[in-house]
């Protein structure tokens, strides 16, 4: 009987050891500003839908592949790359909007601090989250 306590023992703290170790879960990916992915690894974005709000902001909802992301992530980052012109490289900013969703997230692109009009405030941006 003490025998069988100790490997249910043994047993229990592998599983526990297991579970604790398990692996974060990253997804990358490259968006254009035009809201093309560019890049992706693995391929867990399904499509990109851009609202443009000229002058304003540019809203991107990035639907993802529910047979690759099962539950909501963990967090979610994202940086603006655009250095097509100055201003975009200098004010260009990008945040994640909202809580990510197994179904996907919302990303905003600014122009931020320009002087005049900002017009098309659409980034091109990477993207990272996990679980």
């Amino acid at each position: 009987m003490k025998m069988m306590k100790w490997v249910l023992l043994l047993v229990m703290s592998i599983a526990y050891q297991t579970s604790a170790m398990a692996k974060d879960t990253y997804w990358t990916a490259h968006v254009g500003k035009d809201g093309t992915v560019l890049r992706q690894w693995p391929k867990w974005i399904e499509n990109v839908e851009l609202s443009a709000n000229a002058n304003y902001f540019s809203q991107y909802k990035l639907v993802f592949n529910n047979r690759i992301v099962h539950q909501d992530p963990g967090f979610c980052t994202v940086s603006p790359i655009d250095g097509s012109t100055e201003d975009r490289l200098l004010h260009g900013q990008a945040k994640v909007i909202g809580k990510p969703k197994a179904e996907g997230v919302t990303v905003l692109t600014q122009l931020v601090d320009v002087k005049g009009a900002s017009g098309d405030n659409s980034l091109e941006f990477l993207v990272m989250c996990m679980r």
